[in-house]
């Protein structure tokens, strides 16, 4: 019995890296059976104790008991039940953490995804050229949007692409890869479909990545270091020139930074710039315990007139500041400190230094919006960490 449920687990997991680049819906139900999977095999004594070995967990439990506290303070709770929602998807961190994986498991796993995110931008990129249509004129399953890129929403395939490309450079150069040139064009399509369409995110998890991989591998080489960064700045500079898209998003958040918020005469502050700057006010208030869970969007909406609309679901586009203002600094400890003890869990391992690159570009992208709550890629990042974490050195 076991041992069945055990090979059906192995399957999920593989499916999981096919439709979370592709399907919300399919990718809930992959979720739901592997959690069934979870609870029929039993042995939850050997489960639990393999749990509480990893610290990270543990603050990821004390983060979802402190929200369900932030209940007992603050007048404003209206947003409780969506967030406790998104809270529950962390609970797949340990059932994950839990679960015997092959290491055939997970490389078929990392085969699965960085090919379907392959389709995905080769999609996005013939969409974008006209070449063919939205794939929701094909496809019933997949909304007509301008939001979509080709099967999810455009933010979300953008950063993706860029934790895909990640994964590959990790695998090309350190896990010395069978099929180099297969890698090497799934990177171009990536990069190419990043920095022709919306989303800002993902374009500095690539840059950041590159820079490192660049500086890493050719910190004793210094001519080859300087041409490869003026390699990587040509590109942005060509991309930036002849794509109208980069070009626009970069010269509107250029100007944003300068004028302090300010996105031209007549018109309302930068949205981000409200949410750092109403958000910090009222956090410095309340600095211990903030608002009280589910208090964010009740509170925006009632007091801050900047003449943009909040309604209970807005959230600061920003984690830290999320967390920071509803739990106080006691719970933003608690989300630092699960990324501390991945960060410190996956660079013991002998290529550690590439395999934080995982949580350190997350906690980036937790900068500019609230990630960690936001369902495709909470479970993205919970899969990936999973085969960061569990694929072994050969």
């Amino acid at each position: 019995m076991n041992k069945a449920i055990n090979q059906i687990q192995q399957v999920l997991f593989i499916l999981l890296g096919v439709f979370i680049p592709t399907s919300i819906a399919i990718t809930n139900f992959i979720l739901a059976l592997l959690a069934l999977c979870w609870i029929f095999e039993g042995n939850f004594k050997s489960k639990f104790e393999h749990i509480k070995s990893s610290k990270w967990v543990i603050s990821v439990f004390a983060l979802i008991g402190l929200y369900g506290l932030g209940l007992l303070w603050g007048g404003n709770h209206l947003n409780a039940e969506w967030q406790f929602q998104r809270l529950a998807l962390l609970l797949i961190f340990p059932v994950l953490l839990s679960m015997e994986l092959k290491q055939k498991t997970i490389k078929r796993a990392v085969i699965a995804f960085l090919g379907t995110a392959f389709i995905s931008a080769l999609a996005a990129i013939l969409i974008n050229n006209k070449i063919i249509l939205p794939l929701g004129n094909y496809l019933s399953f997949i909304e007509v949007s301008w939001r979509n890129s080709a099967f999810i929403t455009y933010n979300y395939h953008n950063v993706i692409l860029a934790l895909a490309t990640t994964l590959s450079f990790y695998i090309l150069v350190e896990r010395k890869s069978k099929y180099p040139y297969l890698l090497l064009l799934f990177i171009a399509i990536y990069t190419l479909s990043i920095f022709t369409e919306r989303g800002r995110a993902g374009q500095v998890i690539f840059n950041l990545s590159a820079v490192f991989y660049i500086l890493y591998y050719n910190r004793k080489h210094l001519l080859r270091l300087v041409a490869l960064m003026l390699l990587l700045f040509s590109f942005q500079y060509i991309i930036y020139k002849s794509t109208k898209v980069y070009k626009n998003r970069f010269d509107v958040m250029s100007n944003i930074i300068q004028n302090n918020g300010d996105v031209g005469e007549g018109k309302l502050e930068d949205i981000r710039y409200v949410f750092v700057k109403e958000s910090l006010s009222r956090v410095l208030e309340k600095p211990l315990l903030g608002y009280g869970t589910g208090s964010f969007g009740t509170i925006f909406k009632a007091e801050v007139k900047s003449g943009h609309y909040f309604d209970k679901h807005t959230t600061p586009h920003n984690q830290y500041l999320y967390v920071w203002f509803e739990l106080g600094v006691l719970g933003l400890i608690l989300l630092l400190s699960i990324f501390y003890h991945q960060i410190k869990e996956l660079f013991k391992k002998q290529d550690g230094i590439h395999r934080i690159l995982l949580p350190l570009s997350f906690m980036f992208l937790m900068l500019v919006d609230s990630y960690f709550f936001i369902f495709t890629l909470t479970i993205c990042y919970i899969f990936l960490y999973t085969i960061y974490s569990k694929y072994q050195e050969e």
